[in-house]
């Protein structure tokens, strides 16, 4: 067992690690939710959409083509899930009926909120690359015009997964430490051993990382004690 002093400094350690990269993390999605707001505050809201279609996606793509390092997708989907615009220009998958989609309905229902789910490769849009694009999803209910109807409708914006990865697979902690980063319900988001865990030749400890609060713990996890420090990430219950 190690020594209540050198505990006391890993501890330290630990979480000054955590709220470094807790402020990367957190200004990263701060401008993903930035984004969203000025398509809906700047775009969506003041547009009459049986008018203005054009205007609004050659502005959505202005949006798109000065964020397309992190975003893989915007698109606007009427509540009966119609999609109504998208950029890159996309259409649903045939048969896909995105009612039935667990955020749909989440989104309508808690209609101040933004919503983001866990990574999950794309798979409500037909792209011809074919290719398979890691995504984390962001959705927030919105009002549509129509002439002079208002609907709710759903802004959805497909993170690229890549660009989350990349701030935090280039972080070293310590001689034996890593990072990782689980949903309030214990599903991963990130873990530099992702792969292999999806495919069950390593596990990690989710269950009980998604019940721990902020601070500092000892664990046991097959066979080992180990130090675990945990941070929660602002907006979404993510926690690291």
């Amino acid at each position: 067992r190690l020594s209540g002093q050198l505990t006391a400094t890993i501890r330290e350690e630990n979480q000054a690690a955590l709220s470094r990269i807790n402020l990367s993390v957190d200004s990263y999605l701060r401008t993903l939710m930035k984004l969203s707001d000025s398509l809906y505050y700047g775009v969506i809201k003041n547009a009459d959409l049986s008018e203005e279609a054009d205007t609004v996606s050659s502005e959505i793509t202005l949006l798109y083509d000065n964020n397309k390092d992190s975003v893989a997708n915007i698109a606007l989907l009427s509540k009966k899930g119609e999609l109504l615009s998208a950029v890159p220009a996309a259409r649903l998958k045939t048969g896909l009926d995105v009612t039935r989609e667990e955020w749909f309905g989440t989104t309508l229902e808690r209609t101040d909120n933004l919503h983001f789910t866990t990574p999950h490769v794309q798979y409500i849009f037909d792209n011809n690359e074919n290719q398979y694009r890691w995504v984390i999803t962001l959705t927030r209910a919105v009002e549509i015009t129509h002439g002079t109807s208002t609907e709710q409708g759903i802004l959805l914006i497909d993170i690229r997964y890549s660009s989350l990865q990349q701030i935090l697979d280039n972080i070293s902690l310590g001689n034996q430490g890593y990072l990782y980063m689980v949903s309030s319900s214990g599903e991963l988001i990130y873990h530099p051993r992702m792969q292999m865990i999806e495919t069950g030749q390593v596990s990690e400890n989710t269950a009980m990382a998604a019940k721990y609060r902020d601070g500092s713990f000892r664990e046991r996890y097959e066979g080992e004690w180990r130090e675990v420090s945990v941070k929660s990430v602002g907006y979404t219950g993510w926690k690291l």
